[in-house]
């Protein structure tokens, strides 16, 4: 199509736009306010309102040290304590609650896909420690199975991620990491069911020796909990010879909710 042609169609566009804009105003899709752009999917109150994670926490897992009663140190606390050696550092922007949780689950349940544009912006500017942020080489999924797939239609973490790696500047590696069998939803399990749920769930696709050979990967998802699936895609990857890889999530829940207790 030469350039007058495409031209054409995206004034069309943006005129069909505009009168939607005008006569059907889009709306936000937590509180359901009116929005200034139709793209933007969240008004800027609702962004306003959704907690952050913050400091002081832990180096490694990120989580608030007000949810852990303990003062951050260069030490690992009790939540991350017990992870494998080769998961590095976890980071989440937000905490899973209020506007932040709404947001959740209106990309994850409602199909406003829209919105991943904007979250994935705000988890890439999300910052590890120096040594991860000098290592990390390509971006990596966490991968739905074909059942859940063909339910939803997309898969919430490959859109989060190609944000995350737009604004990064990272490659992106969407097929590298699969789901080997459908597992029951992690949201309704308790700490020890997630993870006999997840346990040899995922595998890497083809032979990537050469993709994966000592890379430092950053494996990117919409919440982090127990960090179960975190850990079962860690094995998988670095199985295949992934050297070390850390975790982007765009909210993080709460210890009372994650405790390990259940």
């Amino acid at each position: 199509m030469d350039g007058v042609g495409r031209r054409g169609i995206d004034g069309s566009a943006r005129r069909l736009r505009d009168w939607l804009d005008r006569f059907l105003p889009p709306a936000c899709a937590v509180c359901a306010g009116s929005l200034a752009r139709r793209d933007s999917g969240v008004c800027q109150l609702c962004w306003s309102r959704a907690p952050a994670c913050r400091f002081p926490r832990c180096r490694r897992c990120g989580i608030p040290s007000a949810d852990t009663g303990v003062a951050a140190t260069d030490a690992t606390c009790l939540e991350c304590a017990t992870w494998l050696p080769y998961l590095r550092e976890c980071r989440a922007p937000y905490v899973m609650a209020g506007t932040a949780a709404a947001m959740v689950h209106a990309l994850k349940y409602r199909g406003w896909k829209e919105l991943a544009e904007e979250m994935g912006r705000r988890m890439a500017a999300a910052r590890f420690s120096r040594e991860v942020e000098a290592e990390v080489a390509l971006i990596v999924p966490v991968p739905l199975s074909a059942t859940r797939l063909r339910e939803r239609g997309f898969n919430q973490a490959e859109l989060l991620a190609r944000s995350v790696a737009k604004y990064r500047g990272l490659p992106l590696a969407a097929d590298l990491l699969q789901r080997r069998r459908h597992t029951r939803r992690q949201a309704r399990l308790l700490p020890r069911q997630r993870l006999r749920n997840v346990r040899s769930a995922f595998e890497v696709a083809g032979e990537p020796e050469a993709e994966l050979a000592s890379a430092h990967l950053l494996l990117v998802d919409d919440v982090l909990t127990t960090a179960a699936t975190a850990e079962a895609c860690v094995r998988a990857l670095c199985g295949a010879g992934a050297r070390a890889v850390s975790v982007l999530t765009f909210a993080r829940a709460r210890r009372q909710l994650a405790g390990k207790g259940g």
